[in-house]
């Protein structure tokens, strides 16, 4: 789990802007630099620290940590478990329209997972979810299979949806060839899922 939290934690540094978001140390302001460090440094720990309470030993997500209100969101002290909710997870979710708008139709019903491979439509989904305030939508940036296969506990999820199984085909770019790897409906996603 530590090794797990290592890497989410330096992806996320390098490619969805962590670094800066740590450096403001939380919102600390009208410190001194020693304080403005020390800020930045507890505001490291308590990230990794909810990160790492989200995983299981051995690295699958619990769903329940993952969805669940943190003291930052208002509370004076530990806020009560929320209620079990199903969870809903889709594949290849692009820039996110239809699993925020799935979401926010289910908000106290049902928790919603989108999971995209490409960095620039997680960066897309990560902002429209906090834009739109969907507190019920996590975004996962990476591959569906490997999620599926490593990370989600058997039986974790109430559904999962692949509205969109064969990437666009695009004429004179890197995908141009996009149309030749075929679609996601493959034995593989069907054995993880």
């Amino acid at each position: 789990r530590k090794m797990l939290v290592r890497h989410l934690v330096g992806s996320l540094k390098r490619t969805l802007g962590l670094r800066p978001a740590l450096r403001r140390g939380g919102g600390a302001t009208g410190l001194s630099p020693a304080g403005k460090r020390s800020a930045r440094k507890a505001a490291s720990r308590r990230f990794r620290k909810g990160l790492a309470a989200s995983f299981t030993r051995d690295g699958r997500i619990r769903w329940q940590r993952l969805f669940a209100p943190s003291a930052a969101d208002g509370a004076d002290s530990a806020p009560p478990p929320p209620p079990v909710l199903p969870v809903k997870l889709e594949l290849a979710s692009g820039t996110g329209d239809w699993v925020a708008a799935q979401a926010a139709a289910d908000a106290g019903a049902a928790n919603w997972v989108a999971c995209e491979l490409k960095h620039d439509r997680v960066a897309s989904l990560l902002s429209r979810v906090a834009l739109g305030r969907v507190d019920n939508l996590a975004v996962v940036g990476g591959d569906g299979v490997a999620l599926l296969r490593d990370r989600v506990s058997p039986e974790s999820v109430a559904h999962i949806f692949v509205n969109f199984p064969e990437p666009p085909h695009r004429w004179g770019t890197e995908d141009s060839l996009s149309h030749l790897t075929g679609s996601l409906l493959t034995p593989p996603l069907f054995d993880a899922a």
